[in-house]
Parts: C-alpha cells; structure tokens; sequence
C-alpha cells in the first residue's frame, strides 16, 4: 500500500513538471537582441525542466554568461534558478503564469528580485526589476533559430 501511494505521488509530481514545463513551449529555442550582442537559449530537458543559458557580447568579449534552470518545485509552482557567473545561484518562485507570460520572483534578492518574460508579436520581452516592477531593465529579443 505504501509503495502504490509513494509511486503515485512520484507520478503525479512528474506529471506536474512536465506540464508546467510544457506551458512554457514559447520559451524554448534561440533568443537574440537586434544588434547581436545578447542571446539566449532554452531547451527542454527529458524530465520536463527547461535549462537556459544567457550570453552577453561586446567587442567580440564575453561580457556576463549565465546558466539558467526552470523547474517545478514540490508545490508545483515553478521555480527559476539563476547561475551567473562568478556568482552563487539565486532562485525565483513563480508568482503568475499565462500561455504567453511568466513572472518569478525573489523579495530576499537585492536586484533582480523580479523577472518575467512575456512573447508579443513573435518577440520574448524579458524584464528585470525591483519588487512591484520598479527600476525596470528590459530586454527584447527576436528569434535566431527561425528556420
């Protein structure tokens, strides 16, 4: 009987990150800026997460890189942990989620505490921000992997 119940909960943990993960399709693939100097990558994981990795450029010189993951936790809101480089990780909770939107957040963090990103008219809008969206940063990007 314990066994059945722990494998049902097993499964319907998966089950839950799979989903999650899969409400964030939009998100997968090659993002770059206009100029070229910043991109970012996401792809699907076998398990459901999604694992990203965010470049900046500037004078053919890697500026800042960072490793980004996206899992559902054991309450199954997605959490968004950050690797920047040189740095120790930082984790966001997800606080809202459309087919098109994502928002997580971190009050504890000193900056970001907020990021979301948004797809509008084929372009992912990442925003950087303060708690309530105050001291914003935005981010355009326009697909690089459009065949």
């Amino acid at each position: 009987m314990r066994v059945s119940l722990v494998l049902f909960g097993l499964s319907l943990f998966l089950q839950t990150q799979i989903t999650l993960a899969n409400e964030l399709d939009w998100l997968v693939g090659c993002w770059e800026s206009a100029d070229g100097s910043s991109k970012e990558v996401w792809v699907r994981e076998p398990d459901g997460a999604l694992i990203g990795f965010s470049v900046v450029v500037s004078d053919s010189a890697v500026k800042f890189y960072e490793v980004l993951r996206i899992v559902a936790n054991q309450d199954g809101a997605l959490a968004y942990t950050a690797y920047p480089a040189g740095q120790s990780p930082t984790t966001f909770v997800q606080l809202a989620a459309t087919n098109a939107y994502v928002l997580f957040s971190n009050p504890d963090h000193d900056y970001p505490q907020e990021i979301a990103y948004r797809l509008k008219d084929a372009r992912l809008h990442a925003t950087i921000s303060a708690l309530n969206s105050r001291n914003p940063k935005s981010f355009d990007k326009q697909r690089c992997d459009k065949d």
